[in-house]
């Protein structure tokens, strides 16, 4: 790979105008100017498509005729692009220096073997960098968060696709995002897609890209990912994880790691989605029902779930799982709202 390599960053956004805003300012301060920003908007309505063509012209920008969820919209974004390298990234991050793409294109040319690369920062009280989140996948198709702080082995088999970048043609080869996954997951089936295919996933912290969040917990988010995650389960992983899974998902709820993650959840008042707080919460009443709250909201979504088994068996039986999505894209399904060629 040569020194100036194009890099394509993609962006999926619905209604987050002044997130992008923040967003796309920081990508366009970076020091390594190879690139192109393709942001694809899910048919918003707070503004975000004008204001982003007024401020930053050079954005080639597709405006989707309605939501039609992050796999699709990525995938088109994928046939759109023309970089060697493909970098997604959700609109609510924001790049931490000025030189984070250009150490990612360094990563990339001082090893040959790494194939795909990403992360996210991890910030203290002060908004220093602490360490980078890592993504443990378990047996039950469940996807947890840990704080590493010294990073040696750095192989992975999952990342997010808030910060992945990833070399174009690995992503065509596997046929891009599985468009079943209309929101949540999408991520993390990609990138196990590339990891069983024998390619590296690296996990990195020395290119900080911090990511923003919605603290906002809703009964349907719950029950989308619990489905999505029996898909992902089905899809990836064996008859016997699928045979055993109550008693995984079991294993899992009462595992003292989930305890204190929906405990975070519950006390949690930043932000910043990754972002460690020094300070003691008080108990109170209402902390404990929250906490309440979300184990049975968990708990519920993850048994309502099960009843897609059967379904989802069929489809994987079917081979519907298989196919090329990149090719299933319809042009006709966005308007070219603003390209580099207009300025």
């Amino acid at each position: 790979m040569t020194n100036n390599v194009l890099v394509s960053i993609i962006i999926v956004s619905l209604n987050r105008k002044n997130e992008l805003l923040k967003c796309i300012k920081s990508i366009n301060e970076q020091s390594y100017k190879d690139f192109e920003i393709l942001l694809i908007d899910n048919n918003s309505n707070d503004g975000s498509c004008e204001i982003i063509k007024s401020t930053f012209p050079d954005t080639k920008i597709y405006k989707a005729k309605k939501n039609l969820g992050t796999s699709y919209t990525r995938n088109a974004a994928i046939n759109f692009s023309s970089g060697n390298l493909i970098w997604f990234l959700d609109s609510d991050v924001y790049l931490f220096n000025k030189d984070v793409l250009k150490n990612l294109v360094k990563k990339f040319n001082s090893d040959p073997k790494i194939d795909a690369m990403g992360g996210e920062t991890i910030l203290d009280d002060k908004y220093n960098i602490v360490g980078t989140k890592k993504l443990e996948l378990y047996a039950n198709g469940m996807i947890k968060g840990f704080m590493v702080d010294n990073i040696k082995n750095t192989n992975v088999k999952v990342l997010a696709t808030c910060n992945l970048i990833v070399k174009s043609f690995i992503i065509k080869e596997i046929g891009g995002f599985d468009h079943f996954y209309f929101f949540y997951l999408e991520d993390l089936d990609l990138t196990y897609r590339i990891f069983k295919k024998g390619y590296k996933l690296h996990l990195i912290n020395e290119c900080p890209v911090i990511h923003y969040f919605s603290n906002t917990t809703r009964f349907k988010n719950y029950f989308l990912a619990n489905r999505n995650r029996v898909y992902f389960l089905i899809k990836n992983f064996s008859l016997l994880n699928v045979i055993f899974l109550p008693i995984l998902d079991l294993i899992y709820i009462f595992n003292l790691e989930t305890l204190k993650r929906i405990l975070a959840k519950t006390n949690s008042n930043s932000n910043l989605k990754y972002k460690i707080s020094s300070g003691n919460k008080k108990f109170s009443l209402i902390n404990f029902l929250l906490i309440l709250k979300n184990a049975f909201l968990i708990f519920a979504s993850m048994l309502f779930s099960y009843i897609y088994i059967p379904y989802y068996l069929i489809m994987i039986f079917l081979n519907t799982h298989k196919k090329n999505f990149l090719e299933m894209i319809n042009n006709e399904d966005f308007t070219l709202i603003s390209s580099n060629k207009d300025s």
